[in-house]
């Protein structure tokens, strides 16, 4: 008894830094982040992933870790999962960018919903497009994607193991640039749609100075604006299913340069 009661002792400090890069994870990513999950579901969560992959991460980790260098490793190890989590997380960003900017130029954008997933108030095209992004995101397996890239990234930075590198600030620049272009890319065929709709309603206005342009104007609009969009959505999935991927690619890329240094 007094052995094994030693031997979980020293298990502890190894299994509290697999504990909090997982947490770190749920503390950012899409899904495991939701305000709609309750606290003790995410740690629930963490705690039975970090039991999972402990008796294979366990062997690479000493067991006389000093508390002191356990304490200041635990940051490292959080910082890991909070950039995975934020780097997919960014991807959502941009969809819902695409949605507001849609609503912004269709002048929908002061009906605002509330999303319990974010806890947070967006439009409501904004709201759409983040369902949709939640829905492919799950139809392609990004949340196991997700959680073998942190998997793997115990191959290459093993627990305590972390050393803040340079190259994880260009990532994040990297990631949120891309989120704008994807936002772009997604909003563009309702927001050239509608500054169609404006010049041809401003040319209707002066050949017909009868027409009352802000009364039907917003309603053309609108129309033209939601109809794009919706016409437009089918070819969004590819670009988030790209998104996606490239995002993971790049995080274990980064992930692999570190460790390697």
């Amino acid at each position: 008894m007094p052995t094994r009661a030693v031997d979980i002792t020293l298990l502890l400090p190894p299994f509290l830094l697999i504990l909090f890069r997982v947490g770190g994870l749920t503390l950012t990513a899409p899904i495991f982040s939701s305000t709609g999950v309750p606290a003790r579901v995410k740690a629930g969560f963490a705690f039975v992933v970090s039991l999972m992959i402990a008796p294979i991460v366990l062997p690479r980790v000493p067991l006389n870790l000093p508390l002191g260098e356990v304490l200041v490793s635990v940051f490292g190890e959080l910082l890991i999962g909070l950039i995975l989590g934020m780097s997919v997380g960014f991807v959502f960003l941009g969809t819902r960018l695409a949605g507001m900017i849609i609503a912004q130029q269709a002048g929908i954008a002061l009906g605002r919903v509330i999303n319990p997933m974010m806890d947070d108030q967006t439009t409501i095209v904004g709201q759409v497009y983040f369902l949709v992004t939640l829905m492919v995101f799950l139809a392609i397996g990004g949340h196991r994607a997700m959680m073998a890239a942190l998997l793997d990234t115990y191959r290459t930075i093993p627990p305590a193991g972390f050393r803040m590198s340079e190259s994880f600030l260009p990532l994040l620049v990297t990631l949120l640039t891309s989120a704008f272009k994807l936002a772009m890319r997604m909003a563009a065929p309702a927001v050239i749609t509608l500054f169609m709709a404006s010049l041809t309603m401003g040319l209707l206005s002066r050949t017909i100075p009868q027409l009352n342009v802000l009364t039907v104007g917003f309603a053309v609009r609108v129309l033209a604006g939601l109809t794009m969009a919706a016409l437009a959505l089918p070819y969004a999935f590819d670009l988030i299913n790209e998104a996606v991927v490239d995002t993971i690619v790049m995080f274990r890329d980064v992930v692999v340069t570190t460790g390697a240094g």
